[in-house]
């Protein structure tokens, strides 16, 4: 059996779960490859797409918003959207991609190859099953006009929105959200200060920008700075953005208190060692995080998917939520010095968040 993945480089989060699922099919001994199916779109539509998100994520997360608002309303008419027709473009030439290299089932984990396999699936003649992957904890604007054979999600709870959106309730399969099994593989705290050389005794923050680096993740650090005495560091991992770790660093030169950390394959050790960790409410970040079991405040940098992500993780109290930055930090402070609290948010996190969930995809999309 070989398996295609297709994801887009639009934020870390799609290809993280392409990546999880890929893993965990090659444990199984399974062959596969990870794809971005923009790449048949045209010379320069990959280039375009991934530098147009990331611009407005950090530049302007406001239009986002706004997009994503539009994109809600136009689902709820029926017509097929202006997203559908753009990656039914290049419909016929995923799908020779497909049959020329005799992939046997297709796994997406962003909704533009959704799309572009649904236009394959249209034309007739395909028997090559198809899965999505949703990688928030919400059911995403457009989505119901995708037609694959089975979607992967978050947790029980999602079923019912997703099925009023209209996906058939027997289509959808609850699994979690894949992610890379390092993060299931839990160090304990003492081995991940000591890998990090870190002191033992102090508390630790570990504030997480997501992979663009998008967020105040100054004015964080700054307020867990004016509220903690006593010995205590701050991490900030800014990703790829290197116009934020330039800001910090100038910021922060010379306070011992603080690190600035670019992007590293390490995140898993980083939460833990953290005492509690400050993040947005990005869908694959805060999955990782809740399966890592490290305490979590999460403040809301745009809405979007983003809204229903914390009020899940609220609800279920997984996370505490934070209104601006002060918040936050205030949060923090409180999580911290108060085990018992953060005690029963990492058992909730065990309860609600399955660490195996890619492994779970794999099983079932190889089943006959």
């Amino acid at each position: 059996m070989k398996v295609l993945i297709l994801s887009c480089n639009t934020g870390e989060g799609h290809n993280s779960a392409a990546a999880a699922v890929a893993g965990a099919l090659t444990r199984k001994g399974i062959e596969n490859r990870v794809f971005d199916p923009l790449v048949l779109a045209g010379k320069y539509a990959e280039r375009f797409v991934s530098g147009a998100y990331t611009t407005i994520m950090k530049k302007a997360p406001s239009a986002f918003n706004a997009l994503y608002r539009a994109g809600d309303i136009y689902s709820s008419t029926g017509v097929a959207s202006p997203v559908y027709h753009a990656n039914a473009r290049y419909a016929a030439n995923l799908r020779a991609f497909i049959e020329t290299n005799g992939y046997d089932r297709v796994v997406c984990t962003h909704l533009y190859p959704m799309e572009t396999m649904t236009a394959i699936r249209k034309a007739g003649d395909f028997p090559v099953p198809c899965y999505g992957v949703l990688t928030d904890y919400t059911c995403i604007p457009f989505l119901a006009e995708t037609d694959l054979d089975g979607y992967f999600i978050a947790h029980e709870d999602l079923r019912a929105e997703l099925v009023e959106k209209g996906i058939r309730s027997e289509r959808i399969i609850v699994t979690g959200i894949p992610v890379d099994e390092k993060f299931s593989h839990r160090m304990d705290k003492a081995a991940a200060r000591n890998y990090l050389a870190i002191p033992q005794g102090p508390d630790v923050f570990l504030i997480m920008s997501g992979g663009i680096g998008v967020g105040d993740a100054g004015a964080i650090c700054s307020e867990i700075l004016r509220r903690h005495s006593g010995a205590f560091t701050v991490f900030i991992l800014v990703g790829r953005n290197s116009e934020l770790k330039h800001t910090l660093e100038e910021k922060y030169a010379g306070n011992e208190h603080v690190r600035i950390v670019t992007f590293t394959k390490k995140v898993n050790v980083y939460m833990n060692a953290a005492d509690v960790m400050i993040s947005k409410p990005g869908g694959l970040t805060s999955t990782e995080a809740a399966v890592a079991q490290v305490p979590l405040v999460q403040l809301l940098v745009y809405a979007a998917c983003e809204a229903p992500n914390i009020a899940f993780f609220a609800s279920h109290g997984l996370s505490e939520r934070a209104e601006n930055a002060a918040d936050a930090a205030e949060k923090a402070v409180a999580l911290a010095r108060d085990k018992e609290k953060a005690e029963a948010m990492r058992q909730a996190q065990r309860n609600a968040v399955a660490p195996d969930a890619a492994d779970k995809i794999a099983e079932r999309i190889v089943l006959p």
